[in-house]
């Protein structure tokens, strides 16, 4: 029997609103897109003319026939607005980070359970095709164990910009921002670490947040090393994995975000899903030491498989694309290595829920 669309109301049309949601639920037929909260009527309208817009968050999430409220809203909203749409019956997906503590989403979580209602976050990366092509060869273990993983997400932004992830607050800055990325992946392919040491600092002139981290996550025979940096004018190395028998390179990001950017509905031929390669490469040592190298295509990335991931969670009680656990995890890990960087010393990692 086939489930009525999942009506969906969307707090907020800025990047994140217009470029990562509203065009895979207008475009996936398990979901309706309903109604936007924006400022910016026109816009939304544009694009989505027979969409609802309104102007107050609160009268979307009061509406009697959504069924779904995905929260992109600035990061200090995250909590009250979620709240609210659990309260009201919703089910709610929130753009990461998910909220600015811990405290916050352990919160949010009992309130799901409690109301019975469907809570995820948004955490895109882990379906970038470069990050798909790493587990898969992970599972192959082609390449042997894993030892050491660098991840980066590097830009050239020497001047600091004025939006309100830049300003100071709660989850503010750049590792709020990127850094949610990187842990989610690392956490979703190994697990929880033994311990982890992390600085953060602010380096542009003028900065008020910080603007680059590095992360050390330590494991059993394994040391996985996250960082971002404003200061990256090159091509951005995005993942170095380095195994017991050669290692793999990538650079670039997945083009997905770039396209989508640049107007390409993910139901439209040109749109990227299909697989663009990235530029990477493979290394392996022969049996007489000589080093070989070899282009490697990565994956396809497949944003739209978030979303039908949620679909099913929603409609058939299956697994969401990121478990309440998963949520809370992060963002323990995300306040341990702001602990670390302060204390300036290395912590483990004991995260209760786990």
């Amino acid at each position: 029997m086939a489930h009525p669309a999942i009506k969906t109301g969307i707090i907020g049309y800025g990047l994140s609103g217009r470029v990562f949601h509203a065009p895979f639920i207008q475009g996936l037929p398990e979901f309706e897109l309903s109604a936007v909260c924006s400022r910016q009527p026109d816009a939304v309208l544009e694009r989505y003319p027979e969409t609802h817009v309104v102007a107050d968050a609160g009268q979307l999430i009061a509406s009697p026939e959504l069924d779904l409220i995905i929260i992109t809203a600035p990061n200090a909203l995250h909590f009250p607005l979620a709240k609210a749409a659990l309260e009201a019956g919703k089910n709610v997906l929130l753009e990461k980070p998910s909220v600015t503590s811990l405290q916050e989403i352990e919160s949010l979580t009992r309130l799901a359970d409690q109301r019975g209602r469907l809570l995820t976050v948004y955490q895109n990366r882990r379906f970038d095709g470069d990050f798909l092509h790493l587990k898969a060869m992970m599972v192959s273990g082609e390449l042997g164990k894993l030892r050491h993983l660098t991840s980066r997400f590097d830009r050239f932004r020497p001047t600091p910009q004025n939006r309100w992830r830049e300003q100071p607050g709660p989850a503010s800055g750049i590792f709020w921002d990127l850094g949610p990325h990187l842990l989610d992946q690392a956490l979703h392919l190994l697990g929880s670490p033994e311990s982890l040491q992390a600085t953060l600092k602010t380096l542009r002139s003028g900065g008020t947040t910080h603007d680059w981290f590095e992360v050390m996550l330590y494991y059993p025979g394994l040391l996985v090393t996250l960082g971002s940096t404003p200061f990256e004018a090159g091509p951005m190395q995005r993942f170095n994995a380095r195994f017991e028998r050669g290692s793999w390179q990538c650079w670039g990001l997945d083009p997905q975000e770039e396209a989508l950017r640049a107007g390409q509905m993910p139901w439209l031929p040109e749109y990227p899903g299909a697989g663009q390669p990235q530029s990477a490469h493979r290394y392996c040592a022969t049996e007489d030491g000589a080093q070989t190298g070899q282009p490697d295509d990565c994956s396809a990335g497949h944003y739209q498989a978030y979303f039908s991931t949620l679909a099913n969670a929603i409609q058939n009680g299956t697994a969401p694309p990121v478990s309440p656990e998963d949520a809370c995890a992060l963002i323990y890990t995300l306040e341990l290595a702001e602990q670390s960087s302060a204390l300036g010393k290395r912590l483990d990692w004991h995260y209760p829920g786990a």
